[in-house]
């Protein structure tokens, strides 16, 4: 079975406009009122996850990371945390300060969720990238290439020492969305 996977333009979210939701009128509330009763519910103590996702906080690539997860059988199925440059933040002596609270979310995911892995997703363009490794980041792309590769490789070396049975996947968003692993 297919899943449709939301985007902007697909039409299937028209009625959640405001002017659909106006149309709607008391039948919204209703309507969320059945939903909730019928949804199953989760207890978030007894979930496992999958995974945990550390990427940045750029809104251009929500959607993209969103189904890249999804495309990997992940939707619903992990945990995830957002900072500018992702998986850099967590290894770039730019942000030492920012590594705790990295560390502390994975730690708590860890224990709360169970996860089998980390999945930490650069993306190009990247403007805290630019902050950790200066700005001819942004004007070559084979030295990007190299400092996203080189951040990503420390970003799972790091995680493996801390935590050895975690699986860590790795990899470069493009401005397309398209993810290229690193090994």
């Amino acid at each position: 079975m297919n899943e449709h996977l939301h985007h902007r333009g697909c039409g299937c979210l028209q009625a959640l406009s405001r002017r659909g939701l106006m149309g709607l009128g008391l039948g919204l509330g209703l309507g969320a009122a059945a939903a909730a009763a019928t949804s199953p519910v989760l207890a978030a103590d007894d979930a496992a996850y999958e995974a945990m996702l550390i990427k940045c906080i750029d809104p251009r690539f929500t959607t993209f990371t969103w189904s890249f997860m999804a495309s990997h059988g992940l939707q619903n199925n992990y945990s995830q945390f957002n900072i500018a440059g992702g998986p850099i933040a967590a290894v770039a002596p730019a942000f030492a300060d920012w590594r705790k609270a990295w560390w502390d979310n994975l730690d708590i995911s860890v224990k709360l969720h169970s996860i089998k892995g980390v999945v930490g997703i650069v993306h190009r363009d990247c403007g805290a990238a630019a902050v950790a490794y200066g700005d001819r980041i942004k004007t070559d792309q084979a030295f990007e290439t190299a400092r996203l590769t080189e951040a990503l490789r420390a970003f799972r070396t790091e995680v493996g020492q801390r935590y050895p049975r975690l699986r860590v996947d790795i990899g470069i968003m493009g401005l397309n969305g398209a993810v290229t692993a690193v090994t």
